[in-house]
């Protein structure tokens, strides 16, 4: 035998103490590492980057940790309500539909002429809009022929004029878009320009910007030459005629002076590129400018619409890895001429320093301060987490912004106010800024974010520009935070395995392991979830659950392996075909195999009508695989009520409820396992008959009394089995049943325990062979509530019968049972008629009490 593998549980737990605080060191480590290091957004573009062998498992994990991050977005936004501060007004399909069923002239078709759009902006503006974002491309020259009388001609060069000269109106007042990519561009084409005439002769570059911007509008290269103390404008010609020309229309007092285009010039040009970055580009104070998102191509408006009485800002919206928009990058930088950085500004941001009234920039600690007005969270490479205002986009285009306006709408009020008209609509945006984008489906500008599928680039953009106006966002809690959150919550799954360790023994325990694991994890983030809703904190939650469930997992695991030699020990004592349920009670406790004790049980025995003459009828190997499949059916039933197989006895099964696992319903289980083993096997009556050309039936004896229980046998072998007089008795009973011509009899305690929930009837009081004191049988009839009529009218006469038959009234109960026999063909009934014609013929002696003496155990 093998000796017994436990030294003391101190050391035991020593043992797994040590095992756990180092599962919870590792994987601590290997996952805070993974934590701590987070691929910078500004690096996600370039391919292999330093450390990629730990940059590939952090940017999985990342890709998981999103996941989470989404859902804590759509919990704060359920919480939040919707500013009306920004609002947006949508080219949406609505107002497409509209133009091209109006008789004005140019917005049948899209796009519009720009002085259209710049009619709108203006009307925007006069409705008292502070500000008016254009998310709309123009970085082509206007296609469409400009509307205003009187202009020089037809031509898309003219419209942007027009549109420019609009929005000079309001200095300050508009914002033009412009995109970003971080490819690489590929230079344009570009003619010869064999000479260049002078132009002018200003006093620095910012006073020329304006003579600049109208020669780069006229598609010709500038170049700002130094002269002096000022700077010469010269633009590229094609010949000495033309420029002579080109002086001459561009209003050049003093005597052209053209010359050839040296090399060196190329120096000095000045390109609408540079033009654009001069009067985008910020400063920022405290910021690693090369740690921000480099872009290598600019998508800016063409030449004539840059001017200074607006401002630009990008919009350009990166997605993650998994194609949603979390977060806008607030600030890029552009590599020039001469390696120099320029940081250009998001149009949110611009908008935001507009309302502030400053050109300052500065970060700290982790946020970017606009002025000293507004502060948004912003990581090192010029990010800013979306804090959504709503926890779905919705239809239309507010987004998650309060409200957005048909761009129908405002255009009506331009054509009214042209025709000398008071507006047709009050669209209430004074003293508010507007988001003027195109969300209609020629546009197809929709983004994938958290909170929707469907989610407008311009809407996305309005809830950025909200966030900086509120000072509010999301920060991300510091990688030296997540992993100590890593390393802290690995610990404490350390801790939850050794408390609520007891080995892995069934499904059981590990449902139980689970569940405990489950509730750590569910309580670990719900914390993270009211630290994100409550502080806006984004704090690691996958990192430290995983490090949590695989420092649990394992722990218990090591621990299951270490009960592996107790569970060999048990099954050296036990014997290799002990129950399951009595060696997990047994390894829990080990005085299980010396130490019996007297319990209430309920005792099943069961046995096969007619086995003798199918035994003697059938080969040796039909017989055995007919037992098989009987002893299958009944052990199946069995089990499943919860119950213990003692022992098998030939055709005979004999077994117990209460024991090992304590209960309450043991008399219960053991009724609910005879009802289920007499329709199994009524079930398998016809494949029965067919296979071995029998089909018999079962009868079962129950009865509830104390027995002892335990650990019996010798030292060679052990088996926990009953012991006492009810198991006696349920034989005895089993056997009654071809006297009553019944199928399961129980006891009288059987009856009184289970009444609740089963129907029983007595059958007869006996007095058994070697007992003083009587006793009650009972038939169990079936379940409460179950019973259809016929058998609810035979209960109520054999209880009329049987209560005029104890009052010796013996001729009417003869009726009565009589009646039982004819109308429901009842056995028990049968029994007692023909007592009753016995006592009729010579009645009982004057003590007679109505106990009936039987043979018995």
């Amino acid at each position: 035998m093998r000796s017994l593998p436990i030294y003391s549980t101190g050391l035991r737990f020593l043992q797994r103490l040590a095992y756990s605080l180092l599962q919870a060191t590792l994987f601590g480590s290997i996952l805070g590492v993974l934590v701590y290091y987070r691929v910078p957004r500004a690096r996600l573009s370039e391919g292999a980057t330093p450390g990629a062998l730990i940059a590939r498992p952090s940017a999985g994990l990342e890709a998981w940790e999103r996941i989470t991050y989404d859902g804590r977005v759509r919990s704060l936004g359920e919480r939040a309500s919707r500013s009306d501060r920004v609002v947006v007004v949508a080219l949406d399909d609505e107002t497409l539909t509209e133009a091209r069923l109006d008789d004005h002239a140019g917005i049948a078709a899209y796009p519009w002429p720009r002085e259209v759009l710049g009619g709108v902006t203006q009307r925007l503006l006069d409705e008292g809009a502070e500000q008016v974002l254009l998310d709309l491309p123009f970085s082509e020259l206007s296609p469409r022929a400009c509307l205003v009388p009187g202009a020089s001609g037809p031509s898309g060069l003219d419209d942007d004029r027009a549109f420019r000269a609009l929005l000079d109106r309001s200095s300050q007042k508009s914002v033009l878009s412009f995109a970003w990519s971080t490819d690489r561009g590929i230079p344009p084409g570009s003619r010869l320009w064999p000479y260049r005439v002078r132009l002018g002769t200003y006093a620095n570059e910012a006073a020329a910007r304006s003579r600049v911007r109208t020669v780069l509008s006229d598609q010709r290269p500038v170049f700002l030459i130094p002269a002096g103390k000022g700077v010469e404008v010269w633009g590229g010609v094609a010949s000495e005629q033309e420029g002579q020309r080109v002086a001459q229309e561009l209003g050049v007092r003093e005597s052209p002076r053209v010359l050839e285009r040296a090399t060196r010039d190329d120096a000095y040009r000045v390109g609408p590129l540079e033009l654009f970055i001069s009067l985008a580009e910020v400063q920022v104070e405290g910021l690693d400018v090369s740690k921000l998102e480099e872009v290598r191509q600019l998508e800016h408006p063409v030449a004539p619409l840059l001017g200074e009485a607006s401002l630009y800002g990008a919009i350009t919206l990166p997605e993650d890895s998994d194609g949603l928009v979390r977060a806008v990058p607030h600030l890029v930088s552009y590599r020039g001429r001469g390696d120099t950085r320029h940081v250009l500004p998001s149009m949110p941001l611009v908008a935001a320093m507009r309302q502030a009234n400053t050109r300052q920039l500065r970060y700290a600690e982790g946020r970017l301060y606009v002025g000293e007005r507004f502060s948004i969270p912003m990581d090192e490479s010029g990010y800013s987490l979306v804090r959504w205002d709503a926890a779905e986009v919705g239809r239309g285009a507010r987004g998650s912004v309060a409200r957005a306006i048909p761009a129908w709408s405002v255009l009506l009020n331009v054509f009214a106010v042209r025709e000398g008209l008071p507006p047709r609509a009050a669209h209430d945006i004074e003293g508010r800024l507007v988001v003027f984008t195109n969300t209609s489906r020629r546009a197809m500008d929709f983004q994938h974010t958290p909170i929707g599928e469907h989610t407008p680039s311009g809407a996305i953009l309005a809830q950025s520009l909200v966030n900086l106006l509120r000072s509010e966002g999301i920060s991300r809690a510091t990688p030296r935070e997540d992993v100590l959150l890593t390393l802290g919550l690995a610990l404490v799954g350390a801790f939850v395995a050794l408390t609520v360790n007891r080995g892995l023994r069934s499904s059981g325990d590990a449902f139980f392991y689970l569940f405990t694991m489950a509730i750590v994890g569910v309580l670990y983030t719900v914390g993270a979830w009211y630290v994100f809703v409550t502080r806006q904190l984004w704090v690691a939650l996958m990192g430290p659950l995983l490090a949590m469930s695989l420092t649990f997992l394992l722990t218990i695991i090591q621990a299951s392996r270490s009960e592996q030699q107790l569970r060999l020990f048990v099954t050296d004592v036990l014997g290799r075909y002990v129950n399951p349920e009595v060696a997990r009670l047994v390894r829990r406790d080990l005085r299980q195999l010396t130490r019996p004790e007297v319990r209430e049980v309920t005792v099943f025995f069961c046995d096969l009508d007619g086995f003798s003459r199918l035994s003697a009828e059938l080969p040796p190997e039909r017989l055995v695989q007919f037992l098989n499949e009987y002893l299958t059916e009944v052990t199946d039933v069995v089990r499943a009520t919860r119950g213990q197989v003692d022992k098998y006895m030939g055709d005979a099964v004999m077994a117990f409820w209460g024991a090992p696992v304590r209960t309450e319903r043991h008399a219960h289980h053991a009724c609910d396992a005879a009802m289920k083993v007499r329709a199994a096997l009524l079930a398998r009556q016809e494949y029965w008959s067919k296979t071995y050309g029998h089909a018999p039936q079962c009868r079962v004896g129950i009865d509830s009394g104390e027995v002892l229980v335990g650990g019996m046998g010798s030292d060679f072998e052990s088996k926990y089995s009953v012991l006492g007089q009810s198991v006696k008795f349920s034989m005895y009973l089993e056997g009654l049943n071809r006297h009553y011509g019944t199928f399961v009899l129980v006891g009288d305690g059987v009856a009184r325990l289970a009444q609740d929930g089963y129907v029983f009837r007595e059958v007869d009081r006996v007095r058994p062979k070697g007992r003083d004191e009587p006793t009650r049988l009972h038939e169990l009839v079936g379940r409460k509530g179950e019973l259809d009529e016929r058998i609810q009218a035979l209960l109520a006469i054999h209880e009329q019968a049987l209560t005029t038959y104890h009052q010796r009234r013996f001729d009417v109960a003869l009726a009565l049972f009589t009646r039982g026999v004819e109308e429901f063909q009842d056995p028990v009934a049968g029994v007692y008629a023909e007592r009753c014609r016995a006592y009729i013929r010579a009645m009982p002696p004057e003590d007679w009490d109505g106990v009936f003496a039987l043979e018995g155990p």
